[in-house]
């Protein structure tokens, strides 16, 4: 086998593949735990004990979408012409350090610097994983596969926040029960960098692949490039609105609704555990009907959430707190279709995209969902405060149906099943042994 100057080649064979993408999975896991503490973690230990003022918090908040935005592109690149492994491994080292920055977090400056390092490991972190995963699935797996990566970060997150916020809570976030739960990540993080140095393989070789799981249609390249750069546009679009509405949910529970901050945790839980454990079950639905359909009905169950939402606030006359239960239906609803559309989305993008310019593709992909990460947030709270207290959830709806409308008139899918697919997470028996894009 020829190497490839850069790249220590290990081979992936059909029994070693599993296992490489289990060891992935558990490496994510362990060291997504800290996100979901961070959350709320980040606006109360700030203030209340080390005196930040706003203006300090929201450049911890702002510092983390920065260095993410700016590696991704540069990762998704580089990728293509380095491979995948190393970049997951720094991404995983970096995690364990911003960590150890966050269990040393006495004053901004630590806090500073593990957010900064905490954005640069995801950026190397995620986009490395989506990569790998499409290396390593099987072909016409790629929707399964894809949502159980989405999983280990909703899933670290949930059990993270298990862990740490009841400690933090009944500490009132004492600096050495901070110091303790993040050193505790920290260890996690360690096992999971040490499982992925010893047993991650590079995935990436330039050698052509046959295709036997599914077939893509007479495409030339130009108009491929063209059917990402629609999805890209739309993947945009819905993320501006999308996170347009992120902050602007809780803010109109809270305030216009009027209900105590433990009782909407408490109404968010049932929509967690979807996004933690059903991701993978519902990314099948990519590798059975196809991808457009599920990432369409993802965008209109989430618009007709948002429709829905403001307009609840008329029945608190009527059933007073009861109005929780058809709210907490709606997020779960939501949920689900984002569960069943996201992974649909990711495993577009591998079939559009191709092995030797698949780390590009992602890099493309994942930037446009952190730009409107960075716009969306002050786009929502302008309409808010500007327009309308319900004009970023109509907002919201109007640019998710738009977008679901334009995926299924404009964008070609693709994929089609055959009737013998291989079992999951095996490639086929004439892949070279060395693993490698399509």
């Amino acid at each position: 086998m020829q190497k490839i100057k850069g790249l220590i080649p290990q081979p992936v064979n059909m029994d070693s593949t599993a296992r490489s993408l289990w060891v992935m999975r558990r490496a994510l896991l362990l060291s997504s735990f800290p996100i979901g503490v961070l959350t709320l973690g980040i606006p109360i230990y700030g203030p209340s004990r080390l005196h930040l003022n706003a203006v300090e918090v929201g450049e911890l908040i702002s510092i983390y979408a920065l260095m993410m935005l700016i590696m991704r592109p540069i990762v998704g690149t580089a990728m293509d012409r380095f491979g995948r492994r190393r970049f997951f491994i720094a991404g995983t080292a970096l995690q364990l350090a911003s960590n150890i920055f966050f269990a040393a977090g006495s004053s901004f400056a630590w806090l500073f610097f593990g957010r900064a390092a905490q954005g640069i490991a995801a950026g190397l972190l995620w986009l490395s994983a989506y990569a790998i995963t499409a290396d390593l699935a099987a072909e016409g797996k790629h929707g399964n596969l894809f949502g159980s990566v989405e999983e280990m970060l909703a899933r670290g997150g949930l059990y993270g926040a298990a862990i740490g916020a009841p400690i933090l809570l009944l500490t009132n976030f004492d600096p050495i029960a901070w110091a303790i739960v993040f050193a505790f990540y920290a260890i996690l993080n360690a096992i999971g960098l040490a499982w992925a140095w010893q047993h991650l393989p590079e995935t990436y070789h330039k050698v052509q692949r046959q295709a036997i799981h599914f077939t893509l249609p007479n495409m030339s390249r130009q108009m491929m490039s063209r059917q990402m750069m629609i999805l890209i546009s739309i993947v945009f679009c819905t993320s501006i609105a999308n996170a347009a509405l992120a902050p602007i949910t809780i803010q109109f529970v809270l305030l216009d609704m009027k209900f105590p901050v433990i009782v909407v945790a408490l109404a968010y839980v049932p929509s967690a555990i979807v996004f933690s454990f059903l991701q993978s079950r519902l990314g099948k639905l990519a590798d059975r009907i196809g991808r457009k359909r599920p990432i369409a009905l993802g965008l209109i169950t989430s618009g007709v959430s948002s429709t829905i939402v403001p307009n609840l606030i008329f029945l608190l006359p009527f059933i007073g707190g009861w109005v929780l239960l058809p709210l907490v239906v709606l997020w779960v609803s939501e949920a689900v279709g984002f569960s069943a559309a996201t992974p649909a989305e990711q495993a577009l993008v591998a079939d559009l995209s191709g092995g030797k310019s698949r780390g590009r593709s992602f890099g493309m992909y994942t930037t446009a969902q952190s730009l409107g990460q960075v716009i969306g947030p002050t786009l929502g709270g302008s309409l808010y405060e500007s327009v309308a207290h319900n004009a970023p959830f109509f907002f919201n709806t109007i640019v998710l149906w738009l977008g679901a409308a334009i995926l299924l008139l404009l964008i070609r899918d693709p994929y089609q099943r055959v009737l013998k697919p291989a079992p999951p997470h095996e490639p086929p028996s004439q892949w070279p042994s060395a693993g490698g894009g399509k």
